[in-house]
């Protein structure tokens, strides 16, 4: 039995594509990879599924530009090439930005922090990073989230997972946030907790710079140029690691 390779790859999801929901972003993928005639292990049973692991699940209305995710291919395959197949059967907006081949045994992407982005226009500016520094300082900051089915609350301090923040010389808040199985806040909750949340209903939008992964991998290899939370945890869709195309677990919406 052929041993199966694993590949790497960082993308981007710009644009409207922002506006696709997780599942559908993997279903969009597992078009891609039938496209691309690229080599996808599946799993067994009775339903087989592609063998397709993201690192870090996106709410919903979210750009991401530097999203991680593996794949478990069926027989050793160029990453580079690899690439560039998925780059020439991909819609605008999704774009592959580095591929790097992984060892059989390499486990599945852990990730340790996300960060994210929001321009805050200039009038704003001042009221949120006078927020921004009480936040820094404070020790403790109780938020309250509520169940998506509006019947149970959870409380839980979101000051320990709020790793770094600051306003850029162009004006846009930038959060570091904590993503482990354990618990993670939301972009939209610092928002909230900065009176700032309604930047959202504006028309901004928040964008994921960064999914920086616990178990770093070496350089990445870039292509030819050529060839083009649960019940009782307050976990966020973007706590949940990895998400992985056969568990088929539920990812509600993430921005208001």
């Amino acid at each position: 039995m052929t041993q199966a390779a694993k590949v790497r790859l960082r993308f981007a999801k710009r644009g409207d594509l922002r506006l696709t929901s997780h599942h559908d972003l993997m279903r969009c993928l597992e078009r891609l990879l039938r496209r691309a005639a690229i080599p996808v292990a599946v799993t067994q049973g009775f339903s087989p599924r592609p063998k397709i692991t993201f690192a870090l699940a996106m709410g919903l209305g979210i750009e991401g530009h530097g999203e991680v995710v593996d794949l478990e291919l069926a027989e050793p395959h160029d990453p580079g090439e690899l690439m560039g197949r998925l780059a020439a059967a991909s819609p605008p907006g999704l774009d592959w930005l580095e591929a790097r081949a992984l060892e059989p045994s390499a486990p599945a992407p852990r990730p340790a922090w996300a960060e994210y982005e929001i321009p805050v226009p200039e009038a704003r500016r001042a009221p949120v990073a006078q927020a921004l520094e009480v936040l820094l300082q404070s020790e403790s900051r109780i938020v309250t989230r509520r169940r998506p089915d509006k019947r149970r609350e959870v409380e839980f301090d979101m000051r320990p997972l709020l790793l770094d923040a600051s306003l850029t010389a162009g004006g846009s808040l930038r959060v570091r946030l904590k993503a482990s199985p354990d618990g993670s806040v939301r972009p939209e909750e610092v928002l909230e907790a900065l009176g700032a949340r309604d930047l959202l209903d504006g028309g901004a939008f928040l964008t994921r710079t960064r999914v920086e992964l616990a178990d770093r991998p070496g350089p990445a290899q870039r292509p030819d140029p050529a060839g083009t939370p649960p019940e009782t945890s307050p976990r966020a869709d973007e706590a949940r690691a990895p998400e992985t195309i056969p568990h088929n677990r539920d990812h509600p919406e993430g921005v208001a």
